[in-house]
């Protein structure tokens, strides 16, 4: 994917005069392809005899497990970049230092959030925030001293919107405020999670320097492969910021 590193030269031009010259310039950036992988072991009985049926219940909870295992890495700071995943959103970015939970100590924050962002020339347009569920429902319900809604926008349930931009929720947030911009995320995703069951594969229940295989035919088992392929990658380094509590 080309990425671009610096732009084409503009200015004023007299008639007659020399007109300014300046190609952009550009880099390629690669993704690589990533995986998040999930196996689980089903005795037969139990997915024959449970009701509900156990497989069900399994595959629902894989699918749930790969969501908030996507989340805490997307949001994690100290998730660095390796060959085999992504780094988060938020590696390399300083934060932004709470200065508590009062309505206007919220409000400054925010506010040096945005100006984080704006400084370093990111656009804003398309921009979101994201937050953990309690803390929106804090936000939903600060008020003015004349008992007015404090952040317009932030109700208790449905729809929210944070200073004319939608707010987002998960509970990997507890400690943070995010701002991101999703235009300046590159993103490869099949947007799927990809099933597979097996009942005559040799499971290693270990790890490679001390392996346990279990025989799924020999013990009447079955295996459950999820696996979603995603990855992620900024085109600036301050394409998202946080507050830090």
């Amino acid at each position: 994917i080309p990425e671009q590193t610096a732009g084409a030269t503009v200015g004023w031009s007299g008639e007659g005069k020399m007109k300014p010259t300046g190609n952009p310039t550009f880099k390629n950036v690669t993704l690589t392809h990533a995986k998040i992988v999930g196996i689980v072991l089903l005795s037969d009985e139990l997915i024959r005899f449970s009701n509900q049926k156990a497989d069900g219940l399994v595959r629902d909870d894989l699918v749930a497990q790969i969501a908030g295992f996507i989340d805490q890495q997307f949001f994690d700071p100290t998730k660095a970049e390796t060959q085999d995943s992504p780094a988060s959103v938020l590696n390399g970015v300083t934060a932004i230092t709470s200065t508590g939970v009062t309505a206007d100590a919220y409000d400054k924050d925010l506010n040096a959030l945005i100006a984080q962002l704006v400084n370093a020339g990111i656009d804003l347009e398309g921009a979101c925030w994201a937050m953990g569920e309690t803390r929106a429902m804090q936000l939903s319900g600060l008020r003015d001293p004349l008992g007015r809604t404090y952040f317009e926008g932030m109700a208790l349930v449905g729809s929210r919107s944070l200073k004319g931009l939608p707010v987002l929720t998960s509970n990997t947030l507890a400690d943070k405020i995010v701002l991101i911009v999703p235009s300046q995320i590159l993103l490869a995703d099949d947007s799927v999670v990809d099933f597979a069951v097996s009942t005559e594969a040799t499971i290693n229940m270990g790890t490679g320097q001390a392996p346990n295989l279990v025989n799924l035919f020999q013990n009447n088992l079955t295996a459950i492969r999820a696996e979603r392929f995603i990855r992620w990658y900024k085109r600036r380094v301050n394409a998202a910021g946080y507050i830090k509590y």
